[in-house]
């Protein structure tokens, strides 16, 4: 797949531009798996946009190419089920013994109220007649 990208030049003062680009290992082994040799084209051009006309660049577009020789045998497979299934359950387990833990020392109890700092008033209750 090609992937084009563009940088600005702020100058031109140098007569030598240098792009250096990284293949990853992961890349090849998952798109090209059944493949053992691959051959990698790049393919770089140079062009400017500039008001002046006078700027001239020889030999603006460059090619080469890259031989690949994969090995299939260092391929990760996926991870067997019964290890994500072990796993799952570790983690379950180690849940299960934190919150038993947690509750043996008592950080689920409610927090009781503290008493009420203003004294309460006791109403006295007077009768209809009396009023």
């Amino acid at each position: 797949r090609c992937r084009p990208f563009r940088c600005p030049l702020p100058s031109l003062e140098r007569s030598e531009l240098r792009a250096r680009g990284r293949l990853w290992n992961g890349t090849f082994l998952e798109e090209f798996l059944d493949v053992e040799n691959l051959e990698l084209v790049v393919r770089a051009a140079v062009t400017v946009t500039s008001p002046r006309g006078n700027v001239v660049i020889r030999d603006a577009e460059v090619q080469m190419s890259v031989s690949l020789h994969l090995d299939p045998g260092v391929a990760v497979t996926g991870v067997p089920w019964w290890v994500l299934l072990l796993a799952a359950l570790l983690g379950l387990l180690l849940l299960a013994l934190l919150v038993l833990g947690l509750w043996k020392l008592g950080f689920f109890r409610r927090a009781r109220a503290p008493p009420p700092a203003v004294p309460r008033f006791r109403a006295v209750r007077i009768p209809r007649e009396q009023r």
